[in-house]
């Protein structure tokens, strides 16, 4: 086995790294990297995928800009906002001191709706 083939553990052991005088900035800037780095790679397989339609001659530009899902593609849509947001949000639950009780898991989940439904209406 190289090293490379070893498998890195799911989270990292010990306490976080803290850069900024309040925890809460540290939650933030990880929850801000988090979206971006899951911004950039859609952007990338976005870029890639109007690329090959356009090279292939597939699908003008005008149908996908006048697209508009059915319930089923909406559905599975709305799940993927879910876990997407659980990804998102998920430094936030991995810090029980500060979101440990009902009153606080119910604050991140009103966060998580109102962002589900914000990417809604967009």
């Amino acid at each position: 086995m190289t090293e490379s083939d070893t498998p890195l553990p799911r989270h990292a052991r010990g306490r976080r790294p803290h850069f900024f005088d309040d925890p809460a900035v540290d939650q933030m800037m990880s929850i801000v990297l988090e979206v971006i780095q899951e911004l950039s790679v859609l952007y990338d397989r976005v870029d890639a995928m109007q690329r090959l339609l356009d090279q292939k001659g597939v699908l003008p530009s005008s149908e996908l800009e006048n697209y508009r899902p059915d319930a089923a593609v909406e559905s599975q849509r709305q799940r993927r906002r879910e876990e997407y947001l659980q990804r998102v949000f998920r430094v936030v639950r991995r810090e029980s001191a500060v979101f440990s009780t009902a009153e606080a898991e119910e604050h991140v989940r009103g966060l998580e709706a109102s962002l589900s439904d914000a990417s809604n209406t967009a």
